[in-house]
């Protein structure tokens, strides 16, 4: 006997199962159980039928036959009278599933709202009514208040422990989560394999635990015309080599079915191992897709430009440090950043703002709010070395930060670099969204480059307005 006895294909095409169709073990025997059941006549509902060889043919003319249709609506209607058998149990089933749907549906909602947010799950513990269970636990507590239903199943199976079926363990959510990120990669596959062409985006970064990851993202351009940028996931301890690198590449891009043949772009950042011409990562690529064009980060380039022009100026350098030891200093004391803050409630202005080694963006801020804070910093520091109560040394660097900061020079870097900082950082900005082309990317940087050119014949302009801001005459 073949198992495609039991499927039945309709003259459309379209394939159904023959459900009443039973195979007896005992007789080797195959019945039709509507014709048994309501004295059916042939052998499929007496003696069971094995003629295998005729098997299709002799089946497709019994269920086409009068007498089996009657038999088939003569079921039909004693299950809609009388019901099932086991229609107790059924419902008991369908009550139960529908049960563990409900739950699973709050469950599903909570992972999907903390995930999408980069927040954690667990907490110090895993127990119901816990302050320190998580932000998991503590989302289904919350929904549990306005919700009878998930606070009755918590309250039943909250914290029975391990051998009792709840879904709300992390157990649970740490596999909704792997389910959700699967259908996520799944999703942007289908996407990159629909627009054909892609570019892709590479880049190192150690995680919180110190562990290097090197992050991969996609670029494409979908059916409706949009550009989108797609994160696919990290890939932890691949090595700085090039050739490490190119490996990690063409494993990712071969494991989905993408292939390297479709790369139309690669951007990394400018260090050697990345962007080098010869055995750079760029260069690997290119020995094996001669079309993946080689485009550096701009918006790092920019930012390798700004940094090389602040360390070829010794007063630039200066200027920087100053503006982050300030900040240190008022930021070391509870004291003193009060002192600093009702000075700059009077005037409602922005608080000092910290430097970053990587984004230039920072220091953009921190000249800001130095320009717009500037004598009610000097003020502060005015104040706080004139306490006697203070500390000698507490006095003396501030004094020292006063006497730098209120100066001429000082001024005229405050407001120079104020506005440079400020055109850099809008440029680097608009670098950084994903429409952007290379026409508008080479328009960006032309036009930075005029801008910085025109400010090199301004600077009486600029020591005048400096002369007006610090109020001092003479270098």
């Amino acid at each position: 006997m073949s198992k495609s006895i039991f499927i039945s294909t309709l003259v459309n095409g379209e394939k159904i199962n023959r459900t009443f169709l039973i195979y007896s073990e005992s007789k080797g025997s195959i019945f039709c159980a509507p014709c048994y059941l309501f004295g059916g006549t042939t052998s499929f509902a007496t003696v069971g039928f094995s003629d295998w060889k005729k098997g299709e043919e002799k089946i497709k003319r019994h269920e086409n036959s009068q007498h089996h249709k009657l038999c088939v609506m003569n079921t039909k209607e004693r299950k809609e009278v009388l019901n099932r058998v086991d229609q107790k149990l059924k419902y008991q089933v369908e009550t139960e599933i529908n049960y563990w749907k409900n739950v699973l549906t709050r469950v599903v909602a909570v992972v999907k709202s903390l995930s999408s947010r980069g927040m954690s799950f667990r907490g110090g513990d895993d127990r119901f009514g816990s302050v320190h269970n998580g932000n998991f636990m503590m989302s289904l507590e919350l929904i549990a208040q306005f919700d009878p239903f998930l606070a009755q199943h918590i309250e039943k199976f909250g914290n029975k422990g391990k051998g009792s079926t709840s879904y709300l363990s992390f157990n649970i959510y740490e596999q909704f989560i792997s389910i959700m990120a699967d259908n996520v990669i799944q999703q942007m596959v289908k996407e990159i394999k629909e627009a054909k062409y892609f570019s892709i985006s590479i880049d190192s970064t150690p995680d919180i635990s110190h562990v290097d990851q090197l992050s991969f993202i996609f670029r494409y351009v979908q059916k409706n015309g949009c550009l989108v940028e797609r994160f696919l996931g990290f890939l932890p301890n691949s090595g700085h080599k090039s050739e490490e690198l190119a490996d990690a590449v063409f494993l990712v891009l071969e494991s989905p079915g993408l292939g390297i043949n479709n790369c139309r772009g690669q951007s990394y950042d400018n260090a050697s191992n990345m962007s080098g011409r010869y055995t750079g990562l760029q260069a690997r690529i290119k020995k094996v897709n001669p079309l993946a064009t080689f485009v550096p980060c701009s918006a790092h380039s920019l930012n390798l430009v700004g940094e090389c022009a602040v360390d070829c100026c010794i007063y630039a350098s200066e200027f920087f440090i100053l503006l982050q030891n300030i900040y240190k200093f008022f930021s070391a004391s509870t004291y003193r950043w009060e002192i600093l803050q009702k000075n700059l409630i009077k005037t409602e202005n922005v608080s000092l703002k910290k430097l970053s080694d990587t984004r230039w963006s920072a220091r953009s801020d921190a000249s800001i709010s130095l320009n717009k804070n500037w004598i009610e910093i000097i003020n502060a520091l005015s104040f706080i070395k004139d306490d006697k109560t203070e500390k000698s040394i507490t006095r003396s660097e501030a004094n020292g930060l006063y006497l730098k900061l209120d100066s001429l020079e000082t001024a005229i870097m405050a407001t120079l670099w104020g506005d440079i900082l400020e055109r850099f950082n809008k440029t680097s900005k608009q670098l950084q969204s994903v429409e952007i082309d290379l026409e508008t990317v080479v328009s960006l940087y032309e036009s930075l480059i005029r801008y910085v050119l025109d400010l090199r014949s301004m600077f009486d302009i600029y020591e005048e307005r400096a002369i007006n801001k610090s109020g001092h005459k003479t270098y």
